[in-house]
This record gives structure tokens, C-alpha cells and sequence, in this order.
């Protein structure tokens, strides 16, 4: 028996060596190791190193969240349910310095991987971030069963994940010269500014002086707090502006002078603040800057006329003829037991509202009429020339509107929830999903397409802080034939994961970069914040459109703002909640977010960008020719309307694609769209393009009739 002992211990101890010697010259086994990078990973969170000692590959897996990231030199993967879909060619061996031909995944303790050639469909699976007793190196590990199992499984797909700003873009905290990075109010409501990088944002009053924490310069010398600032994202600074018609949850939009239109606001007012804040739910206010000046020397101005009923949360719409503005739906209280189902017309030259009628598809998203997506169709009528066409959406359903030069609506199509291929869950409309129309391409014919992007499940039965989420992205064709021969088809597909309360923003190069929101919640009660920016690529097969790229730290749940700056960059801002704490609690405090970054997509680290020397002409008519001069190469064109974002809906968000008469010697002719229904009046953003990557800063120039 002793010698039998002696030969089991004699095996094992030839077997660890064996084991050893083959891990020094190579082996299959993957070594598995745990510690801190903060280079590598998000501020705080720690990695898991797999290395795969055959050909010294190594794999980073940032503990944290909902989708790990893998993280290394050359290629990079998302993980989930052990499947990984590369997005370059080969792995790095940093042994060698090269990338190696063969696709090379090990197994660690909180993923499971496999080698293989192909990758088949992804499930959800849900990681978490498991703490061990506090070292200098603050470890941490991840684990797959720490975290329950998502509200809706994620469908099946192919998706990819990047984290070097080449392949991923890059999160860049915007700060001033004192370092400190503040938008002054938080960012409601942002509008950027025509011939400028400037944004015009406001928020809403908060009672609480000592508890709100407001930023320097924002509250005054009597003690009032402002509402309403400039911000400049190329220096960090803001300039706060006086608004005391309070416009919390009022529209936004463009003039086609450039000038910002606020329609409704919130019904605060009151003495607690002297002079006095007063009710801005019926409250019409234009911002402009003076002449000469600048948009930072502007100011406010309150109309007398006002709109004909009160409204909170209402969408604006500048119509083709470039004078009318449509303001609709909202409620008439601040809440959602006073829908106000009508839309009325704004007018330039009347300085007021001229026209208000009541709609029935308006009356049928009930209590839903809260910034309804109002967008024009890029035709008219055949049978009524100059009648505009406007696709509303609200929820799960919608229709085509028709509104005649002399205000007179009817309507042409209708777009049931029955046609909805998600029953019970909202898509796009505040606080729920988000949504773009697509670029407008002249060989298309300009023809239109909507996506949306998220959304929740309506009636949830235990609390907000619960509502699932889904994970789908929906589009819906509403090209002139699909229309006119009332066919109406939703396309769904697979988002990586289910988003709520985030915000889209339209490319140069037509695709969609989509940030912020929850995974979780609804409104002010919201958890699991959905870090990752995502790039959704339209002309990809369906199944394979969607990237996750670099993740922010910020959490941006309700009231966040995204939208497009000259240079091609996202500008993020806002947010008012914190996360639920533990079950149906609500946030036991206010989570003021006053950060602001920008987003650089990866075609900011890739191909050489070129430069806009001058154009021809900054004031143009549709169907002119303009001539563009630039350094470097340039493929196409592309006119970009500036954003106008509150609440997950961009009311001012369109691309066209422009046709390029002649170009050489660094000298593009370019035509303008051919009418007024493709985009509307206004200062436009001019991106001369190379492929896909944009100029380095757009040119601005307006059309008009």
C-alpha cells in the first residue's frame, strides 16, 4: 500500500512538471490572471487577462456592466454566451509584434470560449462586477451569475465591439480653463447655433438652492437661479442667459433665419424667486444674437402673441415654405391627464400662432402625445402642389398628415399599432425610444425611411424602476410609392442589448452613432445605465448593423441631450436622476450631470480627413451650384441641418446627399437639393466628404426659395 502511495505521489509530481515544461514552451491552456488597469479599462474597474501561451495572445475582459469588452493590441471582441464576433483580421502577439492568422479564444472563469473558425448567433447573458476585500491593486473579477437575468432575452445576431479610438472612437470630458467641465444649467433642451460650434441649452427652476447645487454665475445676486445658458464646446465655457417664462419641456426648433423658437414650457411661476418666474406652458420665445455679435452676446425675446392652448412637451417643425412652424400635441398641465391632440401653425410674419385645429390621429395616441416625432416627407402632392406631407408617430402607431399652403389639414394614410411588430412596447416618443429619418440620397430618389431605436414596455405591473426595455430597432419605408399605395412594412432587427431613453445622432457618412439611456427603468426611475455608444450602419445586411464602440462613465439617464457639432464630433450633455437603489426605490437624491464630452467617432483616427478652404457662396436657392475649395481628397458631399434635441427627439435632424457636377484640382461643384420639401429653408452644415470620413469643419451655408 506505502508503495502504491509512492507511485501516486511520484505521478502528480512528474505531471507538474510535465505541466510546467509545456506551459514554458507552449501549450493550450490558458492562463487566467486578475488585477487593475486603469489604461485599459474604465476609471475603477479592473480586467481579467486571459493568455493563451501558445502564441502569447492576450485577451482583456473589463469587469463591469452588462457586456464585457474585450480589450487588446490588434483585434477586438464582445463577449457574450461565449461567442465572440471579431472585428479585424488576426490577434496581436505582442511577443512578435505582429498579428497571427488564426482566431484563437480560451476559457476563463467568467466567460466561456471556444476556438473555432465561424461564430453562430449570440444569446444575452447578463455579467456583474464582484468586489473582493480592498488591495493596493483594488482586484476585481467578473462573474456571469452575479447579476439576474435580463427582462427580455437579447434576439439573436452578429455584433462586434471596439475599444481602440481607431475602431471604437473616443469619450473626451469637455473642460474650461479652470479645469472644471460644466454646461452651467443642465442640458433639457439643446439647440446648436447656425455659423458657430456654440449650443443653446436650458433647463428648467429647481426650488432647493442649498440642494440642487447650482454652477457658478448661474444664480444671481438677488437669488434667482437661471435657466438658459450658451455653450461652447471648443473652450468649455457657458454664458448664462435670463428666461423667466419658464420653458422646461417647451419644443425647440430653427428659424430659417437661424433664429431658435421655443414654443410652451412648464406652468411654474410664482414669488419664490423675486422677480418672479411666471407660467410658460401658452409662452412663444425666439433667442437672437444682435448685429453685428455674436450668439454668445444674444439674448431672449418673449412674444405677446401666445399659443392658442398650453402645451408641455410639444414637437416643432419648420414647414417648406420656411415661414410656418407647426407646434404639436403635448399636454396641458405637467401631466399626462390633459392631452392636447391639435396642432397649431406658428407664423414668422404674424410673430405669433395664425391657426390651431384638432387632429384625430392626434386624439388617438391619447395620453401619449408627448413630443410625438413630426417629420416632413421629402414631396408634395401631385394632385395639390405645394401641400406638405408629414409622417407622426407617437408609441406604436401613426400616419401621414397633409397640410395645404392655406393651413388646412387632412389626413392621407393611416399606420395602426396593429401593424406594430412589437405589441406592448413603445418605441420611439419621450422618454422611450429614439428615432432619425435616414439620408436623403438623389439616387434614390430622396427617398425617405425612419428608424427608431429602443423603447419600453407600456403598463408595467410592479414599478418604473422594472420596466423592461427591449432590444429592437425598427424601420419603416416611406418613399412617395410606399405611401401613395398605402403598403406599409416594418423591418425589425436585433439591437446588442435593450436601451431605453437614448438619443441618436445622424453621420455625415449617414450612419447613426446612439448614447445614453438605461437598460432598465423608465423617466426619473431608471437603472443599469447603457454606457456603450453604438454605430448603426443602414446599408449593412440586416442582422449585422449595429458596432458597440468606446463607453463612457457618465451615466445619462432622462433628460440627456446628443446632437452633431461642425467638426464632425457628438456633443453629450444633461441628465437630472440617479439610478434606483435596491427594488421599486426611487433615486433618494437629484443627480445634476453639468459634465458635458464629446464623442469622436472612429473616423476621427482613421483616413486623412479634408479641408474646406472657402465656398462660393453662402446664401443659396435650390437647385444652384456652389464651388467648394479644399485640401486633400473628397469624394462627396453632404448638407447636415443643425441639431434642435430634447427628450430623445431631434426635431431639427436631416442629411442629404448633394450631386457632385464636376470636381478636380481640388474644386468641387456641387448642386443643391432640388426643392424645398427635401430639406427646408435654413443654415445648413456643408461636409465635403472622402468615402466615408468627413471634413475636418463644415462650411455653413442656407438655402432659401
Amino acid at each position: 500500500m506505502k508503495a502504491l502511495n509512492y507511485v501516486v505521489r511520484l505521478c502528480s509530481l512528474l505531471l507538474l512538471l510535465l505541466q510546467q515544461a509545456t506551459a514554458q514552451h507552449g501549450t493550450a491552456t490558458p492562463q487566467v490572471v486578475t488585477k487593475n488597469l486603469p489604461r485599459i479599462c474604465p476609471s475603477g474597474l479592473g480586467y481579467t487577462q486571459v493568455q493563451d501561451v501558445t502564441d502569447s495572445t492576450s485577451y482583456y475582459t473589463c469587469c463591469g456592466g452588462d457586456t464585457p469588452v474585450v480589450r487588446k493590441t490588434c483585434r477586438y471582441f464582445t463577449g457574450e454566451a461565449g461567442q465572440y464576433q471579431p472585428l479585424l483580421p488576426a490577434p496581436y502577439d505582442p511577443a512578435t509584434g505582429t498579428c497571427l492568422n488564426r482566431q484563437v479564444n480560451a476559457t476563463a472563469g467568467s466567460f466561456a470560449a471556444r476556438r473555432s473558425s465561424s461564430l453562430g448567433m449570440v444569446e444575452r447573458v447578463r455579467f456583474a462586477m464582484a468586489r473582493s476585500a480592498p488591495t493596493d491593486e483594488a482586484r476585481e473579477t467578473c462573474s456571469a451569475a452575479a447579476a439576474p437575468a435580463a427582462p427580455e432575452a437579447r434576439p439573436a445576431g452578429n455584433y462586434t465591439a471596439a475599444a481602440v479610438p481607431a475602431v471604437g472612437g473616443e469619450w473626451r470630458l469637455i473642460r474650461n480653463r479652470a479645469g472644471r467641465s460644466s454646461t452651467g444649467v443642465v442640458a433639457i433642451n439643446a439647440v446648436l447655433l447656425p455659423n458657430s460650434s456654440q449650443v443653446l441649452i436650458w433647463s428648467r427652476v429647481h426650488m432647493d438652492l442649498s440642494r440642487d447645487n447650482y454652477e457658478p454665475g448661474v444664480v444671481s445676486s438677488g437669488g434667482v437661479p437661471e435657466v438658459t445658458a450658451v455653450f461652447d464646446p471648443t473652450n468649455g465655457e457657458y454664458s448664462v442667459k435670463r428666461m423667466r417664462l419658464t420653458p422646461f419641456c417647451s419644443g425647440n426648433s430653427h428659424l430659417a433665419d437661424g433664429r431658435v423658437l421655443a414654443a410652451g414650457g412648464d406652468d411654474f411661476a410664482g414669488d419664490r424667486f423675486s422677480p418672479g418666474y411666471t407660467n410658460g406652458l401658452r409662452g412663444l420665445r425666439l433667442y437672437q444674437k444682435p448685429t453685428p455679435g455674436t450668439w454668445r452676446d444674444g439674448g431672449w425675446k418673449t412674444l405677446n402673441n401666445r399659443l392658442r392652448q398650453p402645451r408641455w412637451y410639444p414637437t416643432q417643425t419648420l414647414l417648406p415654405d420656411g415661414v410656418r412652424t407647426v407646434v404639436t400635441g403635448g399636454t396641458a398641465s405637467m401631466n399626462t391627464s390633459t392631452p392636447v391632440p391639435s396642432a397649431e401653425i406658428y407664423s414668422q410674419a404674424a410673430f405669433g400662432s395664425v391657426k390651431i385645429d384638432t387632429l384625430p390621429l392626434l386624439q388617438r395616441f391619447r395620453g401619449f402625445i408627448l413630443y410625438p416625432l413630426v417629420y416632413v416627407l421629402p414631396y408634395t402632392s401631385y394632385n395639390s402642389p405645394g401641400t406638405a406631407q408629414l409622417f407622426m408617430f407617437n408609441c406604436d402607431n401613426g400616419g401621414v398628415m397633409r397640410l395645404t399652403p392655406g393651413n388646412t389639414w387632412s389626413q392621407y394614410r393611416d399606420i395602426p399599432a396593429s401593424r406594430w411588430p412589437t405589441p406592448g412596447f413603445c418605441g420611439a416618443m419621450s422618454m422611450a425610444g429614439t428615432a432619425t429619418m435616414l439620408m436623403l440620397e438623389p439616387e434614390a430618389g430622396y427617398a425617405a425611411e425612419v428608424v427608431m431605436f429602443g423603447g419600453y414596455r407600456r403598463g408595467n405591473p410592479q414599478c418604473d424602476c422594472d420596466t423592461p426595455t427591449h432590444a429592437w430597432a425598427h424601420r419603416l419605408r416611406l418613399d412617395k410609392k410606399s405611401v401613395d399605395d398605402n403598403r406599409f412594412v416594418w423591418q425589425r432587427e436585433a439591437m446588442p442589448y435593450g436601451r431605453n431613453m437614448n438619443d441618436c445622432v445622424l453621420l455625415p457618412n449617414g450612419q447613426i452613432i446612439i448614447v445614453n439611456g438605461a437598460k432598465t427603468g423608465v423617466i426619473s426611475n431608471a437603472r443599469d445605465p447603457a454606457h456603450d455608444a453604438w454605430l448603426y450602419n443602414p446599408k449593412a445586411p440586416a442582422g449585422r448593423r449595429f458596432t458597440t464602440l468606446a463607453a463612457t462613465n457618465i451615466n445619462r439617464y432622462y433628460h440627456s441631450t446628443a446632437l452633431l457639432l461642425p467638426d464632425a464630433s457628438i456633443l453629450v450633455m444633461g441628465s437630472e436622476y440617479g439610478s434606483c437603489t435596491r427594488g421599486c426605490a426611487r433615486p433618494t437624491a437629484w443627480r445634476f450631470q453639468h459634465q458635458a464630452e464629446r464623442f469622436l467617432p472612429p473616423y476621427f483616427f482613421g483616413t486623412s480627413r479634408p479641408s474646406i478652404s472657402s465656398v462660393s457662396a453662402k446664401l443659396l436657392r435650390y437647385g444652384a451650384s456652389l464651388t467648394a475649395r479644399y485640401s486633400g481628397r473628397v469624394t462627396g458631399a453632404v448638407l447636415m441641418t443643425p441639431g434642435a434635441v430634447t427628450h430623445q427627439v431631434n426635431m431639427n435632424q436631416r442629411a442629404v446627399r448633394l450631386v457632385i457636377s464636376s470636381n478636380s484640382g481640388g474644386a468641387a461643384v456641387l448642386r443643391m437639393p432640388p426643392n424645398q420639401y427635401i430639406t427646408a429653408p435654413g443654415w445648413h452644415m456643408l461636409f465635403l466628404m472622402n468615402g466615408d470620413v468627413p471634413c475636418m469643419e463644415a462650411a455653413w451655408v442656407r438655402l432659401r426659395l
